[in-house]
């Protein structure tokens, strides 16, 4: 649990200066008010999550249409690299969970701002 809540911490440390220095460097988007940058600091974090989730690190390894492929790829014991394959999703999915809890404090400060206001 601790493990969670320093990823977070460290997350949105990392999320928040990166926005806040392209903020201020190009100043492109106008962000004015604590909702904004949270709104950033949301998909940033969130869509990095859904960018790992749909296309992880490594998985497209061993997958191919050629039929010498197929044929060479079918002769071999694919018992460990199944193995591995398992683990590193279960690996990336963790990751990607993370990511998404990491930008739940940002959502929550951009629910707070919208009733307030």
């Amino acid at each position: 649990m601790l493990g969670l809540v320093r990823f977070v911490l460290v997350a949105n440390i990392i999320v928040v200066s990166i926005v806040v220095g392209l903020e201020m460097s190009i100043g492109f988007f106008g962000l004015k008010f604590l909702s904004d940058y949270a709104f950033f600091v949301v998909m940033f974090l969130w869509g990095t999550a859904a960018l790992f989730f749909m296309y992880p690190p490594l998985g497209g390894l061993g997958q191919s249409d050629d039929k010498v492929d197929r044929v060479t790829d079918s002769m071999v014991d694919r018992t460990i690299v199944d193995e591995i394959d398992n683990v590193r999703f279960s690996e990336n999915t963790v990751f990607c969970l993370k990511l998404f809890i990491a930008g739940v404090p940002a959502f929550m400060i951009c629910l707070l701002t919208s009733i307030v206001s």
